[in-house]
Order: structure tokens, then C-alpha cells, then sequence
């Protein structure tokens, strides 16, 4: 079996169809969703429907809303109508993940303590995805599927003057979603954030009304600024490479692998749980596993249709 990481062709797709990168918090909900939809626990399932619904309100409905205003702005109205589109279907997502709460919530008989738990943990899984559009601003979404684009058909005309307003308009929709999406939500600690983009758009903009012959270097670094404020530690890499053998010595995984060829296995930590997907190319996602923060436990494995099903593991 070959463990290609990180998983490419999912970034591939998130760059290419914004709208699904969106809802990449609402989505990741869904595994556990589907974790306790399986075991029948119908209170941690209600929960976890509204964990989706929330990340849809608090993340997608923002992100969204920054980007039609600024089409509108800027008279670009086949943008502007796409993003319309995807309001509207972010709200019938929205609207779908209430119901299923409300029926699940009627049937559910988990004991309180178990529900507080979990609130618990939805509240770190929430917390971790509010800043997770603002901080990868430059790797997806907006930036490299239109931001990007202009300012390539900009540098060919030669028109420096109109790079830097893209640039300083970059910037500013990246401090504008750390203001209303962590810091809104009451994540204090991305003020700086805020504030860090805010003035690298001013200095763009200071320099766009210069008559320059050339790109000055302060125009690449609103890349760099995410660099500069917050950098993933040595311990953080060698848990995930800790994380992602644990997944890969599970007999479920290894067994539902083994005819496999071009796996891609990517771990990523949810604010109280790792989930490691494996996938490929051809046949897309493969198997899930779920492995607890604290225990290092695998808590549950789950296949595709397309695959084997496993029974699953309780606390």
C-alpha cells in the first residue's frame, strides 16, 4: 500500500469549487454525523447536526456574503451571480441539518452527561474551524481562483497600478474575514490577525497611487503574513505523523487498503479528535478512521459504499 500525503487531489477540488471549500467545516461534521447516525445515538447525532448547521451560520454564511459584495462592488456579475447561487444553497444546507437535528433530538435518549461532553468537544471542533478560511486565505477559495487570475492578465498588460489594487483588495477581504468570523464569534486572539492584513492593504494602497515603473517586493508578502503570526510546531508535525501511523496499523484500514494503489492519506486534527481520510484518484475517498486526541484511541473506521462496512468501536 502506498500512503501518499498530503492529500492533493482534495486540495485540487477546494481550489477549484470554492463553494465546496466553504462548507469544508459543515462537511468534516458530517463524519461524525455519520458516526453516530450508525450507532443510533440519537442526542450526540442531533448535536453534531447542529455543529453543521453552525459552521454553515458562522462561517460559510460570512465568507459568502464578503465575497458577493465585493463582485458587486466591482461590477462583476457573473461572480456575483455565482456566489447568489451558493447562498442559496448554503441556506437549503442550513435549513436540511436543522430538520435532521429536530427529528433526531425526538428520539433521543442519550443521558446528559454524554451530551455535555460532547458540547464540549463540538465547541473546540467550532473553535478550529471559525479561523481556518482567514488563515489559508492564499491557498484557496478567492485568492488563486480569481484574485490570482486578474492579477495575471494585469501583470501581461503591464499595468502595476492595478496589481496592487488587487493585492491591497486581497488583503483586505482577509482581514475582513478574521473581523467577521472569529473575531465576530469572539476569538479575540485574531485581532491581530485583523489588524496585520488591514495595514499591508493600506501600504498596498499607499503605493498603488505612485507612479512606479515596476512591482515593488512588499506586494508578494500578504502571503507571508499568516508565516509571521502563528507557525505549526515540531511537536504538532510529529503528532500528525503519529496520528496517521496509528490509522495505518488499524486492522480495518490495512485490511480495506490492501488492493489499493495511489493511496493518499491525510490526517487532520478536528479540536478534540484526529480524522485521517485515505483516499485515491480513481475511486475517491476510501475509509475514515476517527482517533481520539487524548487516548490516541481509534474510535471509529467507516468505509465508502463502495467498500466494506465495519461495525462500531464504543468508547
Amino acid at each position: 500500500m502506498k500512503i501518499i500525503a498530503p492529500l492533493l487531489f482534495l486540495l485540487f477540488l477546494l481550489i477549484l469549487q470554492p463553494c465546496i471549500a466553504i462548507r469544508e467545516g459543515t462537511a468534516t461534521a458530517e463524519i461524525f454525523i455519520r458516526r453516530y447516525k450508525h450507532s443510533e445515538d440519537f442526542g450526540r447525532l442531533a448535536l453534531w447536526h447542529e455543529a453543521a448547521a453552525e459552521c454553515l451560520k458562522y462561517i460559510s454564511v460570512p465568507m459568502n456574503e464578503i465575497v458577493h459584495d465585493y463582485y458587486i462592488r466591482h461590477g462583476h456579475k457573473t461572480w456575483a451571480a455565482r456566489s447568489k447561487k451558493e447562498a442559496r444553497e448554503i441556506q437549503e444546507k442550513y435549513q436540511y441539518h436543522r430538520k435532521r437535528a429536530k427529528i433526531a433530538w425526538q428520539k433521543s435518549e442519550t443521558p446528559e452527561p454524554v451530551l455535555n461532553a460532547e458540547r464540549e468537544n463540538i465547541a473546540k471542533f467550532i473553535a478550529m474551524w471559525l479561523p481556518r478560511y482567514p488563515n489559508r486565505f492564499y491557498e484557496f477559495g478567492i485568492y488563486p481562483t480569481f484574485f490570482k487570475k486578474q492579477r495575471t492578465i494585469a501583470e501581461q498588460r503591464g499595468d502595476y497600478i492595478k496589481v496592487l489594487q488587487l493585492e491591497a483588495d486581497a488583503a483586505a477581504m482577509c482581514a475582513t474575514q478574521y473581523e467577521k468570523i472569529p473575531v465576530a464569534y469572539g476569538i479575540k486572539r485574531y485581532e491581530k490577525h485583523r489588524d496585520a492584513y488591514r495595514q499591508h492593504a493600506a501600504l498596498l494602497e499607499n503605493l498603488a497611487r505612485q507612479s512606479l515603473k515596476t512591482l515593488p517586493p512588499q506586494v508578494n508578502k500578504g502571503k507571508q503574513i499568516i508565516d509571521s503570526l502563528e507557525t505549526q510546531t515540531v511537536s504538532a508535525a510529529q503528532k500528525a505523523d503519529a496520528i496517521l501511523h496509528i490509522a495505518k496499523s488499524d486492522v480495518r484500514v490495512k485490511t480495506a487498503l490492501e488492493d489499493q494503489i495511489g493511496v493518499h492519506a491525510y490526517p487532520s486534527f478536528q479540536g478534540f479528535a484526529w480524522v485521517v481520510r485515505f483516499s485515491n484518484h480513481s475511486q475517491g475517498n476510501l475509509v475514515t478512521a476517527i482517533i481520539d486526541e487524548k487516548t490516541t484511541e481509534v474510535l471509529y473506521v467507516f468505509c465508502s459504499t463502495n467498500f466494506m462496512k465495519f461495525q462500531k468501536i464504543n468508547r
